[in-house]
């Protein structure tokens, strides 16, 4: 699947960034792991505090204790502000509770959010995680791939 989208962004000549906290740079370390791919993969990063999700990505705090850091809103900010922060062509963002504990009262257990950005459009999905916290991370990595295919294919 990797070579799939390292195939694809390339042939479009589109560029990729990432804003990671669910899966704390896993999902770059796949994007990143064939030759070549400075072609396309601007950089990432790993926004896993609410802290950092404000000062790096600029998202208004506010929002994040009004939406919760683990939502639809936050998600589709992340993403499109990590594609202004690397000035890539696509911005894209995870964001969850892989578990066993909350980190506030709003989210829960097992929630992902994916977002996919690009030319000024959001795409979130959403999914239920219901494993223990590897596997959850695991499995955030792979919807994450296949959603950023799905979109690259559209």
């Amino acid at each position: 699947m990797i070579k799939t989208i390292f195939d694809l962004l390339n042939s479009k000549k589109l560029t990729i960034s990432v804003a990671e906290s669910i899966t704390g740079g896993a999902l770059s370390n796949q994007l990143m792991s064939l030759a070549g791919s400075s072609s396309f993969f601007k950089g990432s990063v790993v926004t896993y505090s609410d802290e950092s999700k404000i000062e790096i990505l600029k998202i208004e705090k506010e929002k994040i204790r009004k939406h919760s850091a683990v939502s639809q809103q936050i998600s589709a900010l992340m993403a499109s502000n990590v594609k202004n922060l690397f000035k890539s062509d696509i911005g894209f963002s995870t964001t969850g509770n892989a578990g066993p504990g909350l980190n506030d009262e709003k989210s829960k257990l097992g929630e992902l959010y994916i977002s996919f950005y690009y030319e000024g459009e959001t795409n979130t999905k959403f999914f239920k995680l219901d494993s223990d916290r590897e596997s959850n991370i695991n499995k955030a990595v792979r919807v994450s791939l296949d959603f950023i295919l799905q979109n690259l294919n559209e």
